[in-house]
This record gives C-alpha cells, structure tokens and sequence, in this order.
C-alpha cells in the first residue's frame, strides 16, 4: 500500500490558548479542531482544570494545555482512508490499461489447434480465457476491498466518539470474562 501523500501529523499532546478571533481561543473551539467534536471541550477542561480553576471560560491567551488522550483520531483516520482510496484507484488503472494492452494484441494465439487449447484449455486444465478472466476478477476485487476498507474508516472517524466507548466495552468484557473464570 502507498503511504498517504501527506499524512496528518499525531495528535499534538498540548495546545498554546491563542486570543478570542482564533481557532484556540476557546474549549469549545479547541475541541472542535483536535477531535472535530465541540462537546469534547469538557474532557479538555478536565485534563486542565488545575491550570484553568473552576470557570471553563476563565482561559488566558498562552495558557498551555494538555490534550486528553484518545484511541481514535478522526484526521488521520480520514488521511489513511485516502491513501486506501488512491491504492484502490491505482488498482483499478491498471488493470483496465493492462486489458487495454491485450486487446490491442488481439488473438496472440493463434487459430491453430495449439492455439486453441491455449485460449479455451485442455485436458480439464482451464485455458487463458478463464484463467485471465479470473484474474481480472480477482484484481478487481482487492481494489474493492481497498475501497470498502477505506469507506470504512471514514465511518469509524465519523462515529469516533461510538468506536471508543465500543473499543471500551469490548475490552471490559473480556476482562470481566476472565474474572468469571
């Protein structure tokens, strides 16, 4: 798989508060910047309350603060889902231009009775026609499933905030199973 073109960079662990007319000039904005959900603004405030005091609204301009951790972030999701998305259409040109190459070719087998057997197989061997049509079938799918892949994570990063607490709740249950046990 190629690489994304340009990745975003890793969640950053502090942000610098920045003056009102900015994009770090609030939780709520912050939030909406680093997690592309505003309501997370709350879990900002907690992993600062000790610098902010008890008034969410009581930043200062170059107040330094922590960014809470998160197992799912939404950017880089995307990022690699497009990267999914340039493989698939990679996938798919080439393929089309290799079958473009073999039907400028034509019939490279020939009419004869070799030939023939090499086209249409033999001895209930499968000849070139099944087989490259199988192929083609086959490449194909794996381009699909590129795209299907990065549909997705586009999903995954829509539902972030679902996907952690499904990761949670999975993990949990098998820790409470092997408590049972």
């Amino acid at each position: 798989m190629t690489p994304p073109k340009k990745p975003p960079p890793p969640p950053p662990e502090f942000v610098t508060v920045t003056r009102w007319d900015t994009p770090h000039s609030s939780l709520w904005k912050i939030a909406e910047e680093q997690f592309e959900d505003g309501t997370k603004w709350r879990d900002i405030y907690e992993a600062n309350r000790d610098l902010i005091g008890d008034d969410p609204g009581k930043l200062r301009v170059g107040m330094r603060l922590r960014m809470p951790t998160t197992e799912v972030h939404p950017a880089y999701i995307r990022s690699v889902a497009g990267g999914l998305d340039e493989e698939s259409a990679t996938i798919t040109a080439k393929i089309l231009a290799a079958e473009q190459r073999l039907s400028e070719i034509g019939n490279f087998w020939g009419n004869d009775d070799v030939g023939t057997k090499f086209y249409r197989g033999a001895d209930g061997k499968p000849g070139y026609q099944t087989v490259s049509t199988e192929t083609e079938t086959a490449v194909g799918a794996f381009g699909q499933f590129y795209k299907n892949v990065a549909d997705r994570l586009r999903a995954m990063a829509d539902r972030h905030d679902v996907t952690e607490w499904e990761n949670t709740i999975q993990v949990l249950s098998v820790a409470l199973k092997a408590l049972d046990k």
